[in-house]
C-alpha cells in the first residue's frame, strides 16, 4: 500500500506543479470574479510562425500546417516496403498503449479515456488516407494496475510488435527500460523525474521543473483579491512536500507586489484526508485565510470544500485546484466549487471557437468518447507521434521518428493546444536558477473557474503568459496558439 501512495502522490505533485508553474505578462486582465466570453483568435502574432533562423517551415515543421488538415506539409502517401520495423506491415502501423484501469485510487477515467483519444486521432488520420499507405491501429493494450508499469513495459519490449508506446498512468517505472530499448514513448507528462533526460520519451507538455516557483497561484490570488494563503501537500511523498513549499515560495516572492502572504504551509497531510481536515480549517479561520494553494487530488479538494461548507466559510475561501479539470466530477459536485480555479494542461474545452478544440470534439464524439482530460492527452500524444512519423518520411523507423522530432520540432503547439515546446531542449528539466536553457520560452498557464457544476472561462484568450527571464511581477498577456 505504501508503494501505491508514493506513486500516486508523486503523480499528483506534478499536476499541481504544472498548474503552479504557468504564468502571464502584458495586457490588463480583469481582477474581479466576473467571467468573460471567448473571442476568436487574433489574425496576427502566431507564435508558430517559423523563425527564419530556425529553418524553412516548408521542410517539415508540423505546426505550419492548416489546423483543419492536421498534417505536416510533406508527402504522406508514398508507400515504401519496410522490413524489420516493429509493428509495421504493408497494411498497418501498430502501437501499444499502457495505462491505469484497475486499482486507480482516483476513481477517474484514465486508460479507457486515454485510449479513446488515441483511437479518435488515428481515425481522423485514417480518414485522410492513413500514413505512407498504411492504417494506424492500436495493437496491444496493457493495464498496469497501478504497480505493474515496469513489468508491462518489459512485456512490450519483449513482444517487439509495436512501433511506439503510449502511456498514461499514475506511475512510470517502465520509462527507463522503454527509453533504453529505443522505443519512442508518448505519455501523460506528470512524471517529470522519470521523463527527465530521456530523449525517446515525449511527455505531452515537455519536462516540468519541480521546484520552480511560478506566477499562476499568485495571479489567482490577485484575481480574487485574496491576501492570505495556506499551502497544502501530502506528507507521504517528498515530491508533494516540494510542491507545497514551491507554491508558498511563489506567493512570498510576489508578496510586496500583490499584497499577499502565506500564513502556513501544511506539507504533512495524510493522503486522502481520510480523517477529515476540520482542525486545519478551524485554524485557517483564526489565521484569516482566504485562499488555499493545493497540491492535492480532486477527492482531497472535495473533502476540503465540504468542510468549508460545514464550518460556514465556503464563500470566504477560494481553492486553487491542481487536478480537478474533470467535467463529470465537477458536475456531480454542483455548486460546491463555485468561484474556485483550475488550470487545464491544454487549451480548455470551453474555448469552443478554437480550431483544434473543434477538430477534437468532432472526432472524439465519433468514437463516443467523453470530453475528458485523459481523452485530450491521448489525442495530443497521438498527434505528436503522427507528425513525427510523417516528418521522418516513408522509410521511417523508431530512430528516425525520434531524431526528426528532437531536431525539427522546436516550437510545437499541437495545433495550438499548448504553448510552444522545443523538443531540442525540453527533454531536460529547467531549474529555479536557470529557467531558459531547458525551459519554455514563456511561462504560460490556462485558467478556468468553476460555477454551478460547470467550467467557465476567465479570460478572452485561453493562455496567460509571462516573460521567462525577467521574474518581476507584470500583468499577464492573453494569448492563443493556433
Amino acid at each position: 500500500m505504501h508503494r501505491r501512495l508514493q506513486g500516486l502522490s508523486a503523480a499528483l505533485l506534478v499536476l499541481a506543479l504544472f498548474a503552479a508553474s504557468c504564468g502571464n505578462s502584458g495586457d490588463e486582465t480583469s481582477t474581479d470574479d466576473t467571467t468573460t466570453t471567448t473571442t476568436a483568435a487574433p489574425d496576427e502574432g502566431d507564435p508558430d510562425e517559423a523563425d527564419p533562423d530556425e529553418g524553412d517551415p516548408d521542410e517539415g515543421d508540423p505546426d505550419e500546417a492548416d489546423p483543419d488538415e492536421g498534417d505536416p506539409a510533406v508527402d504522406r502517401d508514398t508507400f515504401v516496403p519496410l522490413e524489420g520495423v516493429p509493428g509495421v506491415t504493408d497494411d498497418e502501423i501498430a502501437v501499444a498503449v499502457l495505462g491505469l484501469r484497475e486499482g486507480n485510487p482516483l476513481g477517474t477515467c484514465i486508460l479507457d479515456c486515454y485510449l479513446t483519444g488515441i483511437e479518435a486521432y488515428f481515425a481522423y488520420q485514417n480518414s485522410l488516407g492513413g500514413v505512407f499507405g498504411r492504417e494506424l491501429v492500436v495493437g496491444d493494450v496493457f493495464d498496469d494496475e497501478l504497480v505493474q508499469h515496469g513489468t508491462k513495459a518489459l512485456e512490450i519490449i519483449a513482444d517487439e510488435d509495436t512501433l511506439v508506446t503510449f502511456s498514461a498512468s499514475l506511475t512510470s517505472t517502465g520509462f527507463g527500460d522503454l527509453d533504453a530499448a529505443g522505443i519512442p514513448t508518448y505519455n501523460w507528462g506528470i512524471q517529470a523525474p522519470q521523463n527527465n533526460g530521456r530523449f525517446n520519451t515525449f511527455p505531452h507538455i515537455g519536462v516540468l521543473c519541480a521546484d520552480c516557483p511560478g506566477r499562476a497561484v499568485p495571479y489567482q490570488m490577485s484575481l480574487k483579491g485574496a491576501t492570505t494563503a495556506v499551502s497544502l501537500g501530502y506528507g507521504v511523498s517528498p515530491e508533494s512536500k516540494t510542491c507545497a513549499q514551491t507554491n508558498a515560495t511563489a506567493i512570498e516572492f510576489y508578496s510586496d507586489d500583490l499584497g499577499i502572504e502565506v500564513a502556513k504551509v501544511y506539507d504533512e497531510l495524510e493522503f486522502g484526508l481520510n480523517n477529515g481536515i476540520a482542525p486545519q480549517v478551524s485554524e485557517w479561520i483564526e489565521l484569516g485565510v482566504d485562499f488555499v494553494a493545493s497540491c492535492l487530488d480532486l477527492n482531497g479538494m472535495k473533502t476540503i470544500a465540504e468542510e468549508l461548507v460545514r464550518q460556514g466559510v465556503r464563500d470566504q475561501i477560494t481553492l486553487q485546484h491542481p487536478n480537478t479539470y474533470d467535467v463529470d466530477f465537477v458536475a456531480e459536485a454542483g455548486d460546491l466549487f463555485d468561484g474556485d480555479f483550475v488550470a487545464a494542461q491544454f487549451t480548455p474545452f470551453e474555448y469552443t471557437d478554437h480550431p483544434a478544440i473543434q477538430l477534437y470534439n468532432e472526432w472524439v464524439s465519433q468514437q463516443d468518447g467523453p470530453t475528458a482530460e485523459q481523452t485530450m492527452i491521448g489525442w495530443m500524444n497521438a498527434m505528436l507521434f503522427v507528425d513525427g512519423l510523417i516528418a521522418a518520411g516513408p522509410e521511417f523507423d523508431r530512430n528516425s521518428i525520434v531524431e526528426v522530432t528532437n531536431t525539427e520540432f522546436t516550437a510545437y503547439t499541437y495545433r495550438g493546444l499548448t504553448f510552444p515546446i522545443d523538443w531540442s531542449r525540453q527533454h531536460e528539466s529547467a531549474s529555479a536558477d536557470d529557467r531558459v536553457t531547458h525551459g519554455a520560452v514563456e511561462e504560460c498557464t490556462t485558467l478556468v473557474q468553476m460555477q454551478g457544476g460547470t467550467f467557465v472561462t476567465v479570460t478572452d484568450e485561453p493562455w496567460l503568459c509571462w516573460p521567462q527571464e525577467d521574474r518581476s511581477w507584470v500583468d499577464p498577456v492573453e494569448k492563443t496558439f493556433s
